[in-house]
């Protein structure tokens, strides 16, 4: 019998013993933020440049964390260790303020700098501009930071930095490093990654008493209805990423592709917003959630695929030689540590909210794959090993940044660690 407790002790006792042990070592202490760019597992860092999209994800990580102590979700830290993570995070989104926000002030964000904040092209001759990704998350630190902080001035930069990049979207000029969309196609990812970042501005708002609240509730739940009405398929009950455009693309890998695991990852968010708003899940989330894991698990050696076709198995469909498709077609069956660490989490909150065996079950599958074949064997580094072939060996391949993000498995471990800290009667066999 698995209990809530029992199993909230070993999360808690892992994020603080593996996870956060290895990027308590990352921390860049002279300049502020964290340095990513390390060898898949972890033992070796091979740059001291920083990639913005990790800097502001980082952001939002300390001021969790600091969050989640205070509120006695992890009773291993200390309330020193709160205001030491708190510290952190305003440090990490002061780097982010004074180094890679473009001019004028309240502009969108660079995606690469120097350690000391130097500014760098990702991409020689693209400038430094090159991912309204790297914004989102800068905003997702920035506002996580005023939630916890209660620091009105810093939700005002995030909103700030958000009006500045939806004026490009608005437009239609979506720059995507290191996933350039197709322009026969929708992409889930930008009303899935604008769910979170609206989400994240409205949970500020609302403990800062902001004006912007209810527009920011509003956002958040267009875009929820963007994902359930426009890339749910009804015949497939999933989630496409990458919906055709033009008729003559339906028959492409584009078009039939999908990912399990960012589908789970954007259900919980729609889930966030919905109970946020006072409304009942969508059931849709939960047939999404139970397709996502039947096609995405891999039967034969265990864990989940990076992307599957809509009916399962490798992807198929005519190319396109899109390089996000080549990408895609390179890593299909790879497990990812992220695509892992996002069913964990979502497996357990389905069950929590429906009581359907068949969430826990995943559950206990994926994480007897997870445990077994991503913690890294040398238990002086810690943390995951980020990515396994289908056979679950690492890899030294990369599938985005070149780094070794500090973000979703962290993020997992919190939110599953909130979580039981609120059901502490939930079980399973």
């Amino acid at each position: 019998m698995h209990n809530a407790v029992e199993t909230d002790r070993f999360y808690t006792d892992y994020f603080k013993n593996s996870l956060m042990s290895f990027w308590d070592r990352a921390a860049d202490l002279e300049n502020g933020g964290v340095f990513t760019c390390f060898t898949n597992d972890g033992s070796k860092l091979i740059s001291r440049d920083k990639y913005i999209w990790s800097q502001g994800r980082m952001a939002w990580i300390y001021s969790r964390l600091a969050d989640d102590i205070r509120k006695g979700v992890l009773s291993n830290y200390t309330e020193e260790d709160a205001k030491k993570y708190l510290k952190l995070g305003k440090r990490t989104c002061e780097f982010i303020r004074d180094h890679a926000i473009l001019e004028p002030k309240d502009g969108v964000c660079a995606y690469l700098t120097a350690a000391d904040g130097t500014k760098k092209e990702s991409i020689p001759g693209k400038g430094y501009y090159t991912s309204y990704f790297v914004d989102c998350f800068v905003i997702i630190g920035f506002a996580g930071y005023a939630r916890v902080a209660e620091d009105s001035e810093w939700l005002d930069l995030a909103l700030k930095v958000y009006r500045r990049m939806m004026s490009y979207l608005d437009r239609g000029i979506m720059v995507s490093e290191p996933y350039p969309v197709h322009e026969g196609f929708r992409t889930h990812a930008k009303d899935m990654i604008l769910s979170c970042v609206t989400s994240e501005l409205w949970n500020a708002a609302h403990v800062l008493h902001h004006p912007q609240e209810e527009a920011l509730k509003r956002k958040s739940l267009f875009h929820v209805s963007q994902i359930l009405d426009t890339f749910f398929s009804p015949k497939y009950g999933v989630i496409q990423e990458m919906p055709a455009v033009k008729p003559e693309y339906e028959d492409t890998f584009l078009a039939r592709h999908i990912m399990p695991c960012h589908a789970l990852e954007s259900m919980w968010f729609c889930l966030d917003i919905l109970q946020q708003s006072g409304k009942k899940p969508d059931e849709r989330i939960f047939t999404v959630a139970r397709n996502s894991l039947r096609l995405g698990w891999d039967e034969k050696y265990g864990g989940m695929f990076r992307c599957v076709d809509i009916q399962g198995g490798p992807p198929k469909g005519r190319t396109l030689q899109d390089g996000y498709e080549m990408l895609m077609r390179d890593t299909w069956d790879s497990k990812l540590w992220w695509t892992n660490a996002e069913a964990l989490y979502c497996t357990l909150r389905c069950y929590a909210l429906t009581g359907d065996r068949f969430f826990a079950e995943y559950h206990d599958r994926v994480a007897k794959f997870d445990f077994t074949k991503f913690p890294n064997p040398d238990k002086k580094i810690g943390e995951w090993i980020q990515i396994l072939d289908r056979q679950g060996r690492p890899m030294n391949k990369l599938v985005a940044l070149p780094v070794k993000d500090p973000f979703h498995i962290m993020r997992d471990f919190l939110r599953i660690a909130e979580l039981l800290h609120d059901c502490p009667n939930l079980a399973w066999d």
